[in-house]
């Protein structure tokens, strides 16, 4: 497991296990035995380890869509601190977490017209709107 990798696994453990409100950056390599200097080796701040942790996810539910195993759809991460950290991203940030979003939208509305799939489909459509607003604000 990469350096990078560890430090997701203990931040996504910190955050489920204290909350988003008491997650500190400087917790997160304490938490797996690493230095805080190789922290700041791997992520510039909390909003880069939370974009990332979004994008793992994303990432994740892409691949369960792809492979069609809906029940391992989660949205910890992607549907709660996407609209959060979105607008605190660096610009490379952002692009990378909307580019893995929009692919992941596209997914979900090629999903059939099912009731499995319609909460979904809905709560995609609503994270598309969202999506578009914070665009247009910041242009």
């Amino acid at each position: 497991m990469t350096t990078e990798q560890r430090l997701l696994n203990a931040a996504k453990d910190l955050i489920q296990e204290h909350g988003l409100i008491n997650f500190s950056m400087s917790d997160v390599p304490r938490a797996c035995g690493l230095s805080r200097a190789c922290c700041y080796q791997n992520f510039r701040d909390k909003n880069e380890i939370l974009a990332a942790l979004c994008i793992e996810e994303v990432q994740a539910n892409i691949k369960a869509i792809q492979e069609q195993r809906f029940s391992d759809l989660i949205g910890t991460f992607s549907m709660v601190l996407r609209p959060l950290i979105f607008n605190h991203l660096k610009d490379k940030d952002r692009l990378a977490l909307d580019h893995v979003f929009a692919e992941l939208l596209a997914l979900i509305h090629g999903l059939p017209e099912k009731n499995e799939f319609l909460f979904l489909k809905r709560g995609f459509e609503f994270i598309e709107l969202e999506r578009t607003q914070i665009k247009a604000n910041i242009t």
